[in-house]
């Protein structure tokens, strides 16, 4: 996956808090990431009053280079500082790795594993408590990329489910050319995107982008989709799970 100006945006946004807070702060990947962050890591360095690195050959090298101490990837395969782990089970059980971070990324990874239930587990577990998950996967006109899209009403329900605090969401360009933020206080769909941000324009595809705060250790569940009859369940037993 390229680690784009737009996943190093998203970063920028939370970067300051984790370094500020914490005295060894740490980073997982979900997939290995080739750097392409190039236009990005210049502000991110303004915004952190950082001196810019001059030579980067990779994304743990950059993430070093703002002040980050520990550094991971998870992929099928150990290259660009990865270990071997099957995101498609629940990576806990699996391989007993039990291990937490700071900040916990899913950028361009998601849409690659079939089995979604665990993919947002495993970003669950990885995360401390006060730490951040970010999402930023496709949204729109991925066509025949991955196995699946992602629609920006998943993650308020996401977020409301399993108590973290939503701060961020976007539909944008990889190259954060274009970008929109969106209200994140709303769990309805809204019918207005293609219309509304003309995304039928856009020279790149759009991606959705989930900035979500973990506030507490509770167990990771599933959301329903509130829109659609969350709140008029009839059976008490499916209703408990949702409260």
């Amino acid at each position: 996956m390229g680690f784009s100006n737009l996943i190093t945006n998203a970063v920028g946004e939370v970067a300051s808090t984790i370094l500020s807070n914490n005295p060894q702060p740490s980073v997982v990947e979900l997939g290995n990431q080739t750097l392409k962050n190039k236009k990005a890591r210049v502000e991110i360095y303004k915004k952190l009053n950082i001196e810019p690195a001059k030579e980067l050959t990779s994304t743990k090298d950059w993430y070093l280079s703002i002040g980050f101490k520990r550094y991971l990837a998870i992929d099928v395969n150990t290259e660009r500082d990865a270990i071997a782990m099957d995101l498609n089970t629940d990576i806990g059980q699996q391989y007993n790795f039990h291990e937490q971070f700071d900040l916990v990324t899913d950028n361009g990874t998601g849409e690659h594993v079939f089995n979604q239930y665990t993919l947002f587990k495993n970003a669950h577990d990885l995360c401390k408590v006060g730490g951040y998950m970010i999402h930023a996967l496709p949204f729109y006109r991925w066509v025949d990329h991955g196995f699946f899209n992602y629609n920006p009403n998943l993650f308020p329900c996401l977020a409301q489910q399993n108590n973290y605090a939503l701060e961020h969401l976007w539909i944008a360009t990889s190259d954060a050319t274009q970008l929109e933020r969106l209200d994140v206080n709303k769990l309805n769909r809204y019918k207005g995107y293609r219309t509304d941000f003309k995304l039928d324009t856009w020279e790149d595809d759009p991606m959705v982008v989930a900035v979500m705060r973990k506030l507490n250790d509770c167990k990771f569940t599933s959301p329903i989709q509130f829109l659609y009859g969350g709140d008029n369940i009839d059976s008490n037993e499916i209703s408990g799970k949702y409260q």
